[in-house]
């Protein structure tokens, strides 16, 4: 790292800690900042350390990167929460974000799997959010899927007449 720092803090989400980490650029040449969104197994390390080696490369770039651990993963307590209900911890994490980079008037959430997912549900409802990077995004919900099924499972059973013999 050429002159960017990292700190290392832990988040208060409704009583629980979210365990994060800040890249801070030694000179801030970006007006939006990047937040990793992990999701599944993964955390704020990522696998074979890719969320500290991108972090650290958009610091290094100018740009001022977050990742944090949402609760019951990594080193953050509480219960493990699927990507549909991870709203609160990503806010949480972007009001630290503005906070510790004044300098920032938006934020882009780079999430990954489950992460990209509860990103983009995320997005829509805070105008802080100036854009996003959705990679393997999970598109499947508990919901969804039963839905699915009732619709082609289920009424087409209704509809043969074998099922009815």
């Amino acid at each position: 790292m050429s002159g960017a720092q990292e700190t290392a803090f832990v988040l208060d989400c409704d009583g629980e800690p979210l365990v994060s980490v800040m890249s801070t650029p030694a000179t801030l040449s970006a007006e939006v900042g990047v937040l990793v969104v992990v999701g599944g197994p993964q955390y704020r390390v990522g696998s074979h350390r890719q969320f500290v080696l991108l972090a650290r490369a958009l610091s290094d770039a100018g740009i001022a990167c977050m990742r944090f651990d949402v609760r019951g993963m990594g080193d953050s307590a509480g219960d493990t929460r699927d990507f549909e209900h991870l709203q609160r911890d990503i806010e949480v994490a972007v009001d630290a974000f503005m906070r510790h980079q004044p300098g920032l008037s938006g934020v882009v959430l780079w999430g990954l799997c489950d992460g990209a997912s509860a990103a983009c549900f995320y997005a829509a409802n805070d105008p802080r959010v100036a854009g996003l990077v959705l990679l393997n995004p999970w598109v499947r919900t508990e919901e969804g899927h039963a839905r699915t099924v009732l619709r082609h499972y289920y009424l087409q059973r209704l509809m043969d007449r074998q099922f009815w013999k």
